[in-house]
């Protein structure tokens, strides 16, 4: 099995015990990726 295959497989699992949309998935990384972008900025700044 190759890893793309694993993490697919895990990551819908995941989803399915979280009980959330595809939807939702999307948006966590990308407030975390704002979270983290501010963060650096303000340590920068």
């Amino acid at each position: 099995m190759n890893f793309l295959k694993l993490h697919s497989d895990l990551a819908e699992r995941l989803r399915l015990k979280l009980g959330w949309s595809h939807y939702t998935i999307y948006w966590v990384p990308f407030i975390k990726g704002v979270a983290v972008t501010c963060l650096a900025l303000w340590l920068v700044c």
